[in-house]
């Protein structure tokens, strides 16, 4: 007897459930524990479910980094959404993107991995990182368009987001050992990338912030 046809919907959750199971072992195990036959043992189906929906392992990393992105995406799109000004829009989905990896070392570690195919060969993931990167220039092109910062807003989206990548990569590397640490630096990055406009606009900000509460 045929099997029946899922709808669209439903197939897109079971592959949901096949990217959180592969998550799991990823961050339990690491890499090489993540197979076709583990993830369907983790989700307690038959051996044969995940190869109905994925080619490979390959691609299912695929599909989890591209879910890591559009998490990283929404996290970046709320903050712009508030309509501060742009330096302090700057600051604060820097500060993000920063927490993003610190709440999620794994989720990061996977995103930004060596071992990867290149993303340009995979259509979802490299929209989805597309995505990602357009928020920061969005929010760039902001400051350029007011006269706070010169430049380009891809150039600088890209700066930033290879500044910020720096760092967080030392900082869960365990590398950050030699008298500064990641709090330490955060701050005197975003000055050096944004200038001294960036502190009286952060610390405007934070007297409103003050005079609000009370």
């Amino acid at each position: 007897m045929a099997r029946p046809r899922l709808s669209a919907e439903a197939a897109d959750g079971i592959r949901a459930e096949i990217c959180a199971a592969a998550a799991r072992l990823y961050e339990r195990d690491g890499y090489d524990a993540v197979t076709l036959r583990a993830i369907a043992a983790e989700m307690d189906r038959s051996q044969a479910l995940p190869y109905r929906y994925f080619k490979n392992k390959e691609h299912i990393f695929v599909a989890l980094r591209a879910i890591c992105f559009d998490r990283l995406t929404a996290t970046m799109e709320g903050v712009l959404a508030r309509g501060d000004p742009p330096l302090l829009t700057l600051h604060t989905m820097a500060h993000s993107f920063i927490t993003f990896a610190e709440a999620n070392p794994a989720e990061y570690r996977l995103m930004f991995s060596l071992r990867q195919p290149n993303p340009t060969e995979f259509p979802e993931l490299h929209g989805a990182r597309l995505r990602a990167l357009a928020t920061l220039q969005t929010a760039y092109q902001q400051a350029v368009d007011d006269g706070l910062i010169p430049g380009d807003a891809v150039t600088g989206a890209h700066v930033v987001w290879a500044a910020m990548h720096g760092l967080l990569t030392l900082h869960l590397a365990g590398q950050l050992t030699i008298g500064r640490t990641l709090v330490d630096l955060v701050q005197p990055m975003l000055d050096t990338l944004f200038g001294p406009r960036l502190m009286a606009v952060v610390e405007a900000s934070a007297r409103s912030a003050k005079r609000k509460a009370r």
